[in-house]
């Protein structure tokens, strides 16, 4: 289709997970799609990120002989969620979850793996040691040939060598080199893909996770002769006696009005980055950094609530959390640093207080840990640092230093870490309480001879397992800070998106002011509200309901009448 014709069956506004796989959804239905996204290249946040799905259910799991039952997912999510259980999209999810996924492996580019993960809190009622979480497999994006441009990069603190994407697998092996004769082999195979590439592409095409997961979407909506416009945010929603009918986009430097007889889809990201709306509906919970793509400002929930559509914030929270560090560049500006499960999980590392004093199990999801921050006082003033030792920073690295890392003079310059020959002098450095962190080391010290963490539990469940280390005994979880420099790093809650977002019914419909669906305006992903209310039981949750519910929205939209 020509850019001049301007009329479609859907147009989709964003490309991450959610706003792809509506796009492709749409178009397996016949549909014809126009998709939309502000930035230059495609995948958002989606790109930089783990890729996980949660999909309770799914035909991985049942041909891998694991066994889950709908009656536990649901008990699960309501002990997750308590009295922000909505069962309208928790119904709509568990029913379509698996039949997106099956839907887009028979249909698409995308293949997936059964991952053997825990949901986040294993303990509650209708939790799953395994069976609910997949990631995309590895991808080759040369299959995209010169389009492989458009796909966004993951940010630069993921990747190696300046442009090696690599997840867990691929660090385990680059980690421990020698450990086989096979991961020998692998490892040089990697490393001798990654430098060819560099030959011909910007970065290594050998990608995985949730950059995987973009490059097959996009590859099959391209196979599918579907338009994709980059470079084109949405300026505002066309509407008329409460029915969207288009919107108004700005394309090579004007503004084009498109029509959509079935649909308009809102999957824009949420409002990671828009300081406005973070004061609004976030207020006494503002974050110190976004991880969001720097693109994502809320421009689907501005536009739909200029014609009246109404938010939902029935939630626990009104963002996905993480800790994060932060590094001082150019003009004194701050920058936050992201960073993975290398280290805070692992053994020998405490997250302290301004009084000295644990306030988490440190093996906790990283939502949790920064819950436990906001309780412990965030903002009233309290603050926090990872404490460790040199020992365990050259194993598995701390924030922005990676492990095995030589010489820390320059992230000590930087003054990025701390480091001290005692703990006491390390609590001077930082300005907490002495006496505090000499007892907290102590008490930590004596748990990890033990084998056991009194205080938080920590190692205690199958999630925290997973950070576990084979030479830490007894308990996997803990191990001894007692080898001089001591090193601490400070710590901000930081956010990975947002969870409030617009109300939707069970199929993505958004509502407005007085609980009506607005006809022909749609939302998913992280511009509808958290279908999980804000909580984050398990690894996936917001691209595997972003997934299920472009499914409900596409099979709505398809059944509807223009």
């Amino acid at each position: 289709m020509s850019e001049s014709s301007l009329e479609f069956d859907v147009v989709v506004f964003g490309s991450g997970a959610a706003g792809l796989a509506a796009a492709l959804f749409a178009a397996i239905k016949g549909l014809r799609v126009l998709l939309c996204e502000k930035a230059s290249a495609l995948g958002g946040t989606t790109a930089s990120s783990g890729g996980i799905l949660w999909i309770p259910n799914s035909d991985h799991a049942h041909r891998a002989g694991q066994t889950d039952s709908t009656d536990s997912v649901r008990e699960y999510l309501r002990s997750e969620l308590g009295i922000n259980y909505r069962s309208d999209l928790v119904e709509a999810f568990i029913e379509s979850a698996p039949k997106a996924l099956a839907l887009l492996e028979a249909q698409s580019e995308a293949t997936f793996n059964l991952v053997p993960w825990p949901d986040y809190h294993p303990d509650q009622p209708g939790a799953a040691l395994s069976g609910r979480a997949l990631e995309p497999r590895r991808y080759d994006g040369r299959k995209l040939g010169r389009n492989f441009a458009l796909i966004q990069a993951p940010y630069k603190s993921l990747l190696l060598f300046g442009g090696m994407q690599v997840d867990k697998r691929k660090v385990d092996d680059l980690l421990n080199p020698f450990r086989s004769l096979a991961t020998f082999k692998r490892v040089v195979a990697t490393v001798f893909r990654y430098f060819v590439d560099r030959l011909s592409y910007p970065r290594g095409t050998d990608i995985g996770a949730g950059n995987a997961l973009v490059a097959m979407l996009v590859k099959s909506l391209l196979d599918r002769k579907i338009e994709i416009w980059t470079a084109a945010p949405l300026v505002e929603l066309i509407a008329d006696d409460g029915r969207v009918s288009g919107a108004v986009v700005t394309r090579n430097g004007g503004h084009r009005t498109i029509k959509a007889s079935r649909g308009v889809v809102l999957a824009t990201g949420g409002f990671p980055n828009n300081q406005t709306l973070q004061q609004e509906f976030s207020a006494g919970f503002l974050p110190e950094f976004s991880f969001g793509f720097p693109a994502n400002t809320g421009d689907g929930i501005l536009a739909a609530r200029k014609i009246g559509a109404r938010m939902d914030q029935g939630l626990s929270t009104s963002a996905y959390w993480t800790p994060g560090s932060a590094l001082t560049v150019a003009n004194g500006r701050r920058e936050g640093v992201l960073y993975g499960y290398l280290d805070r999980g692992r053994p020998g590392i405490v997250a302290v207080d301004r009084h000295g004093n644990r306030f988490v199990n440190e093996s906790n999801s990283y939502h949790d840990i920064v819950l436990a921050m906001w309780a412990a006082g965030y903002a009233e003033g309290n603050f926090f640092h990872f404490v460790c030792d040199r020992t365990f920073v050259w194993h598995h690295g701390l924030g922005r230093i990676g492990p095995f890392t030589w010489s820390l003079r320059r992230f000590l310059d930087e003054r990025y870490i701390t480091v001290a020959g005692t703990p006491e002098e390390l609590a001077g450095k930082i300005g907490i309480d002495v006496a505090g962190l000499r007892e907290t080391i102590r008490k930590h010290n004596a748990y990890a001879h033990a084998g056991d963490d009194p205080d938080f539990g920590k190692g205690s469940t199958a999630y925290n397992k997973m950070f576990a280390h084979p030479r830490a005994k007894p308990n996997g979880n803990l191990a001894p800070i007692d080898t001089p420099p001591y090193v601490a790093l400070r710590i901000y809650p930081a956010i990975l998106g947002t969870a409030v977002g617009l109300d939707v019914d069970a199929d993505g419909r958004v509502m407005n002011s007085i609980g009506k669906p607005i006809t022909g305006l749609y939302a998913c992903g992280n511009d509808m509200a958290s279908m999980t209310r804000g909580n984050y039981p398990a690894g996936g949750i917001t691209l595997g309901p972003g997934i299920a519910f472009a499914y409900r929205i596409a099979s709505h939209a398809a059944s509807t009448h223009p």
